[in-house]
């Protein structure tokens, strides 16, 4: 028969979410820093010393000081 037939087709979805941290506060402390955060990453590293974490969320880090200031690297 004319116009009868079938077709197949497949349809997909890429989700790319940046990596966000939000520093929410922080708190001088006596022999460095204390920052609470929020991140949608795993890690982050902040003067060179890296932190693990076990989900995603808001955490408290302390931070020992440097003489150089605070530099903050985050990733997936």
């Amino acid at each position: 028969m004319l116009g009868r037939g079938t077709a197949t087709g497949q349809l997909g979805f890429k989700v790319v979410v940046p990596p966000v941290m939000r520093v929410l506060q922080v708190t001088a402390l006596q022999d460095g820093y204390e920052y609470r955060i929020w991140t949608n990453t795993r890690s982050a590293v902040f003067n060179g010393r890296e932190y693990r974490f076990s989900r995603v969320g808001e955490y408290t880090l302390k931070v020992p000081s440097s003489p150089q200031g605070v530099y903050l690297v985050h990733g997936l």
